[in-house]
């Protein structure tokens, strides 16, 4: 079966050709998400000539009181890639300060997403799903996937009122509540991600077809059995990257 990985830090494992070439073989979409524009160009080059695997240009909300400057540089980049992640807004700091300037780093990169159009964007939202919502807005013009969403019910009726998608990975699946939020989710607005190396599988960073555990967990949940859940998975994923916007761009430059 195809998996789909549409979460993973290629450039934080040890071995990022192995991992690119068993997703090759594997035929596992992945959106390999990078966390600094100035790392953004070494996945590019890695991912240059896959199939599967996509570059994803991103400024983590934890990094931004480190990196915040190099936002002009990922303005300059977005044009590089239709997809974009990790990006979003993180409240685990409490420094209000901090959370201000995620705002601003968040709005104009969005703003300057939606002035584009067709990005597909893999949004980070822990404790402050409610202020990620509301800079996303309700018509955003391309692709949302929120990934390992852990907000409210309210929240999650908000993010599918958005048209999001989300993501999930089998650390969610293992928690009562991110089962409770899957429950809720239409069948057709769920992705599957590992989160790698973040995530631990066996004692071990999860790598792309770790999905398949994610993949078990929703049939588990959804009483089908996992080809039949492989498949649903995507074709959501399909979805999103199937509409006529251009095509990601392969081409790298300095």
């Amino acid at each position: 079966m195809k998996l789909v990985d549409a979460h993973f830090h290629l450039d934080l494992h040890k071995n990022p050709p192995a991992i690119i070439a068993e997703c090759e073989s594997k035929q596992i979409y992945t959106i390999a998400v990078t966390n600094a524009p100035s790392v953004f160009f070494h996945t590019l080059r890695l991912a240059a000539d896959t199939k599967y695997v996509r570059a994803a240009l991103g400024l983590h909300p934890e990094l931004v009181a480190t990196h915040a400057h190099e936002l002009p540089q990922l303005l300059r980049q977005l044009d590089q890639t239709r997809y974009i992640g990790e990006v979003g807004l993180d409240y685990v700091t409490t420094d209000s300060a901090l959370r201000s300037a995620q705002r601003r780093v968040f709005e104009v990169t969005l703003s300057r997403c939606a002035e584009l159009g067709g990005k597909i964007i893999t949004v980070h939202s822990r404790r402050s799903a409610g202020d990620v919502l509301a800079c996303i807005g309700t018509s955003f013009p391309g692709s949302i996937i929120l990934h390992w969403f852990s907000g409210s019910l309210r929240d999650l009726r908000a993010g599918l009122a958005a048209g999001c998608h989300f993501s999930v990975n089998p650390a969610m699946l293992r928690s009562e509540h991110g089962r409770d939020l899957i429950r809720a989710l239409p069948r057709t607005c769920i992705l599957t991600e590992t989160d790698g190396p973040f995530v631990q599988v066996d004692g071990r960073g999860a790598v792309p077809s770790d999905a398949i555990q994610a993949v078990n967990g929703l049939a588990k949940l959804w009483g089908i059995d996992s080809q039949e859940a492989a498949a649903i998975v995507l074709s959501n994923f399909e979805n999103i990257i199937a509409p006529t916007n251009p095509p990601d761009s392969r081409q790298i430059t300095a």
